[in-house]
């Protein structure tokens, strides 16, 4: 009978009131309605009110849920996709960055490398700057004797400026090895990492300087060599001119060997060329000289006119033809009578039809005499320089004047004295 009492318990619903409702007496608010859900279970019934704000705020608060639902879902559907992207472009800009670091830290060891390259090329050229000046000193210290030599020789040269001494001639700055920054790898523009490195500027000044004053040396020795091989060959030419051998230097004599021919790829030096052939021909200058210095080329009395020349003549004393074996200078009495010739005296005394006679000879059989001296000033085995007087102009032994007689005997035998007088005028010269 359960469902009967349940029944019983259960109320009928009133049933409507067609009524108005009751207005509400002034002053007082007009009561909301409210939302009613009625919930049939069964036989059981059940109402649900809902307020109009309660419903209201469960709305949006439903609306917010979603938009923070869908929010969520949308973040974490993404940030995969958004970490992935992030990764790889971390990664794209590490591997930029890593690209540029290498790239600039192998072009700092590039111009690190290139820097040391060329510090030990600039320590090398000034190793062999260095070098240089020392045989560039050599060099001038040997020019300077052979010029020297030249000038004793009668050549008028002008001595070689002296080598400076004060180590400035071949010196170049200290070459640092260079500190390369990243910013002048970079192409930074504070410097040119590859710029010359400081003093290669002088260096290459002081290579000009130095192969300059070479090449005025080799031109110094090869023109000086010159002269002195045209001077000697002219003197040999007079000597023989006149009758006379000349003389070979020793060193010309004394060499011997097979000849072996200079390979093509060997390049002689030319400074050293030119001493050895300079040296060589000073020495047969000197040999020549030597020879030449001790004949007679010049007249006993300067400008003198000659009375009576050399060869076939007539006596006049006898008045017949006759060998005059001499030349005659009219001079003064008692006018100095000097020496053609360096030499020594082998005789100083009267001599027949030459009067008061004086020889000297000058070696290689070379003899010269001074005949009708009114004086003699030497004596038997004094050494006479060349312009030294003997005596004086006289008319003694077999003369008809005042006069000096002149004669020169190659070993023994009287020659025309003006083959002589005759070279002797160019031999003044070249002597």
């Amino acid at each position: 009978m359960l469902p009967n009492a349940r029944a019983s318990r259960i109320r009928p619903a009133p049933a409507p009131d067609s009524r108005p409702p009751p207005r509400q007496e002034a002053g007082n608010k007009t009561q909301k309605s409210e939302t009613r859900i009625i919930i049939a279970r069964g036989d059981r019934l059940q109402a649900i009110h809902f307020n109009p704000r309660l419903m209201a705020l469960a709305g949006a608060c439903f609306v917010l849920f979603s938009v923070f639902y869908f929010a969520s879902t949308a973040y974490l559907v993404f940030r995969d996709d958004w970490l992935r992207r992030d990764s790889g472009g971390e990664a794209v800009l590490r591997e930029t960055y890593e690209d540029r670091i290498s790239a600039l830290r192998n072009e700092i060891e590039r111009i690190t490398s290139r820097r040391l390259v060329d510090h030990a090329t600039v320590e090398q050229k000034v190793e062999q700057l260095l070098d240089r000046q020392d045989e560039l000193g050599q060099r001038q210290d040997m020019l300077a004797r052979l010029t020297e030599a030249a000038r004793r020789a009668g050549f008028d040269v002008t001595q070689p400026p002296p080598l400076r001494r004060d180590g400035k001639q071949a010196s170049a700055d200290t070459i640092a090895v260079p500190t390369v920054s990243l910013a002048s790898a970079a192409g930074a523009t504070a410097g040119d990492p590859l710029a010359p490195l400081p003093g290669t500027d002088r260096i290459a000044s002081i290579e000009t300087d130095i192969a300059a004053m070479e090449t005025a040396q080799d031109a110094t020795i090869t023109e000086l060599a010159s002269g002195v091989t045209t001077r000697a060959d002219r003197i040999s030419t007079l000597l023989k001119r006149v009758g006379r051998k000349v003389p070979r230097p020793a060193a010309e004599d004394d060499v011997g060997g097979p000849f072996v021919p200079l390979p093509t790829a060997t390049e002689p030096d030319r400074f050293a060329s030119g001493v050895a052939v300079l040296s060589a021909e000073l020495d047969r200058l000197a040999t020549v000289r030597k020879v030449a210095l001790s004949l007679p080329w010049s007249q006993p009395i300067a400008n003198a006119p000659i009375s009576s020349g050399f060869g076939a003549r007539v006596d006049p004393f006898l008045g017949r033809p006759a060998m005059h074996t001499g030349i005659d200078f009219r001079a003064p009495r008692n006018y100095p009578a000097r020496a053609v010739a360096a030499g020594r005296v082998i005789a100083a005394e009267w001599n027949g039809g030459y009067g008061n006679m004086v020889d000297i000879d000058h070696g290689n059989g070379v003899v010269t005499r001074y005949g009708h001296l009114d004086s003699i000033s030497v004596r038997v085995g004094d050494q006479v320089a060349a312009g030294g007087r003997i005596g004086r102009v006289g008319s003694t032994g077999r003369s008809t004047g005042p006069h000096l007689h002149y004669e020169i005997r190659v070993d023994g035998e009287a020659i025309d004295p003006m083959r002589f007088l005759i070279a002797g005028k160019e031999m003044t010269r070249l002597l």
